[in-house]
């Protein structure tokens, strides 16, 4: 049985392996929600990371601001009994 941080080490490994493949930079990840489901069959891992925009301003000498417009938010589908990562999804954030 997986419990919550073996979860959230599989979703960063899975993410970090993933992101290692691609030219944009991903930088401030951070941990936002651990839940599991239902049924008790998964843990659904929410990350979220920053992107060029952080990266731009530091280029440029400027602070990092913590601008929820410049985060992006990825769900992770953790079986809880394997520990496999079955997906990763958009997490869309509703900000009024």
């Amino acid at each position: 049985m997986t419990e919550a941080k073996e979860a959230v080490r599989r979703a960063i490994a899975y993410f970090s392996d993933l992101t290692s493949q691609l030219q944009e930079s991903v930088t401030i990840l951070r941990l936002e929600e651990v839940e599991k489901s239902d049924d008790g069959q998964y843990w659904l891992v929410t990350l979220s990371y920053s992107t060029s925009p952080f990266t731009i301003t530091r280029a440029l000498g400027m602070p990092d601001r913590d601008d929820l417009r410049f985060r992006s938010y990825k769900v992770f589908k953790v079986h809880a009994e394997t520990g496999e990562v079955l997906s990763m999804k958009i997490r869309e954030l509703h900000v009024a």
